[in-house]
């Protein structure tokens, strides 16, 4: 017999229907990476908080007077 150097690859005759890995119920892609230590944890984001509206408020009641509604062009 034929010793395979990667067994993941086997040869089926082109005419016949091929063979069907059978799915495991009850097991996930996450389980499986947990159970392969191959699993990230997510690095924590610190997300500014906006202290209020009245924030906002002083950033909008800018000046307006720099803006010229008179269209001389």
């Amino acid at each position: 017999m034929e010793q395979r150097k990667n067994p993941a690859l086997v040869q089926e005759a082109r005419y016949e229907p091929a063979i069907v890995i059978p799915i495991k119920r009850g097991s996930s892609l996450i389980d499986w990476l947990k159970a392969n230590n191959r699993l990230i944890p997510r690095e924590t984001v610190e997300v500014e908080k906006v202290k209020s509206d009245d924030d906002l408020d002083v950033l909008m009641d800018g000046d307006d007077d720099e803006f010229d509604t008179d269209d001389d062009d």
